[in-house]
């Protein structure tokens, strides 16, 4: 069995700073992801990443793809052993991880682990969403800005908010054509003949071959819910959100959720969450662990203040 201080699941935004803040504060680290670099969802982002915290200021105004590089350069010149290509694929006593590589199993302890595994897309049915060429945003953006593929040349986009904003701008980007935007699926219907050839709602018919689902995002918090960590249901979140303490930590002790994991948060929000969480979990000093609340707690609008106080780990849940 291997043994490190601190496991961190997931190598995006969120779990790289809390990778980099455990090292940072002598801790033995570990960071697990399931791709073959580091970087998460930024791999496939062209979007500007804004008002980063902390350490990471200096980066803000990148584009995902190049705040991802970035990253990784800040990653390989650490003390983090990272293991990519490799699934963290369920948690058991004593913080015991089971983990999966292309060419072996194993079993990983740590004295904490830091759950940092991000989020999946929302689906939701509507009249033709079965048909080929109905995608979600994250799949697009991926076909887009990793493979270099067209999944199709006039898109229409359903969905509202950040997700929805970001997949018609690189949709847009990518010299391609958002021929209509719609809020909501209540009258839509798509049809064609063994694949997308056109969307109907408020009475409009539009010729497309491609219909971007961006219903926003869920968490995916599996290996502490698997723990059995207190959680509720939320449904602005999409899922089962963690409960946790103003540390991140869930109500199983040295086990802590950030990021998209414990539901949708900006970009610099997830970096805050993961330095925070990689400090507390390695230890750090208390003058540290202030200073990390502080700057997570100056990023909170008012909305997120209130969803934060919701998921709060009362004392009687420990």
């Amino acid at each position: 069995m291997k043994r490190v201080d601190v496991a961190v699941i997931g190598a995006g935004p969120a779990g790289i700073a809390a990778a980099l803040a455990a090292a940072g504060a002598g801790a033995a680290t570990t960071i697990i992801d399931e791709s073959a670099a580091v970087g998460g969802s930024l791999r496939w982002r062209i979007a500007s990443i804004a008002d980063l915290p902390g350490a990471f200021r200096d980066l803000s105004g990148l584009p995902g793809v190049q705040l991802a590089d970035a990253l990784a350069e800040r990653m390989n010149a650490s003390r983090v052993d990272i293991a990519t290509g490799a699934t963290a694929w369920g948690w058991f006593e004593e913080n015991i991880i089971g983990t999966v590589a292309a060419s072996e199993s194993y079993e990983l302890q740590a004295a904490s682990i830091v759950v940092a595994s991000g989020s999946t897309d929302v689906m939701t049915p509507f009249a033709g969403s079965t048909l080929p060429g109905v995608m979600t945003a994250r799949a697009v953006l991926i076909f887009l800005h990793q493979h270099r593929v067209f999944p199709g040349r006039r898109f229409a986009v359903i969905g509202s908010g950040r997700d929805a904003d970001e997949v018609a701008m690189s949709i847009e980007r990518a010299s391609a054509a958002v021929v209509c935007r719609v809020d909501g699926v209540d009258d839509v219907r798509v049809s064609g003949d063994r694949r997308v050839e056109r969307i109907e709602f408020s009475g409009e018919t539009h010729t497309v071959d491609c219909v971007v689902a961006a219903f926003g995002r869920q968490p995916d918090a599996e290996i502490a819910l698997q723990a059995l960590a207190e959680n509720m249901l939320l449904a602005d979140a999409g899922g089962f959100v963690p409960l946790r303490g103003p540390d991140c930590e869930t109500s199983v002790p040295r086990l802590y959720v950030v990021g998209d994991a414990a539901g949708n948060v900006r970009d610099a929000e997830a970096i805050a969450e993961g330095h925070l969480a990689g400090l507390a979990a390695a230890g750090a000093g208390a003058d540290q662990i202030q200073l990390a609340r502080d700057e997570l707690a100056g990023l909170h609008d008012a909305e997120r203040l209130a969803t934060v106080d919701r998921l709060s780990l009362k004392v009687e849940a420990r």
